[in-house]
């Protein structure tokens, strides 16, 4: 899988334990940005530029902002070889993705399901950053239940707006990731089932979404 050689190509250049610095240059003014927000943006940007040098294949798509940030499947296709990059610093706080564009985009794009993550943990320094931890990971298996609700979402006045990322990493984390895609599916299916979710989502949705993914991968979820 061209992402699981990305990672291990990561690995082998010892990229955990690497200090970054950002800088900015503006009439031949240069300053160190301590910023950190910027941090996820520039770790992709810098990633597209490693992937060049190390002959590893990846295209992008036309509009940046849409999913997936990479697409690494060396035939072109639409369908296989995604993989999105987080970033965060202290505890996981980034969007896995928008609940309600990513449950109506498994009802055609089932295939997403099977997107790879491919996650940086930083620290702050005083040159910039340092990477702590990489890792590679499917999409259940960075997400989770929460106390609220079958699985972890930022919530406004009452609707499911984003999904958290769980504490994957932690082995005191009191809620466990989830151990397969069928799992996290049928978790989504639960939030979807409840009010206040757009019903042209809600209809049939486990079903239609079941038979998008096996149509496109020849597998059950």
């Amino acid at each position: 899988m061209p992402a699981n050689t990305l990672y291990q190509t990561l690995v082998k250049e010892n990229i955990i334990g690497s200090q970054g610095c950002i800088k900015f240059t503006l009439n031949d003014i240069g300053v160190d940005i301590q910023d950190v927000s910027v941090v996820g943006n520039i770790l992709q940007e810098w990633l597209g530029h490693f992937m060049q040098d190390k002959n590893i294949y990846y295209r992008e798509k036309s509009n940046t902002q849409e999913f997936p940030d990479f697409l690494l499947d060396p035939d072109n296709s639409n369908t296989h070889n995604f993989l999105e990059v987080k970033a965060f610093t202290g505890s996981p706080n980034f969007d896995v993705a928008n609940f309600s564009a990513y449950a109506r985009s498994l009802r055609e794009n089932a295939f997403r399901l099977d997107a790879k993550y491919l996650i940086f943990k930083y620290s702050p320094s005083e040159k910039g950053i340092i990477i702590d931890n990489i890792w590679l990971k499917n999409v259940w298996e960075i997400c989770s239940p929460s106390a609220r609700s079958p699985i972890k979402i930022q919530w406004k006045q009452g609707v499911p707006f984003n999904i958290r990322p769980a504490t994957w990493h932690s082995q005191r984390a009191k809620y466990k990731p989830f151990e397969s895609r069928k799992e996290f599916i049928e978790s989504l299916s639960h939030v979807i089932g409840m009010a206040g979710i757009d019903q042209s989502i809600q209809k049939n949705w486990l079903k239609v979404v079941s038979e998008n993914y096996q149509f496109h991968t020849g597998q059950e979820l």
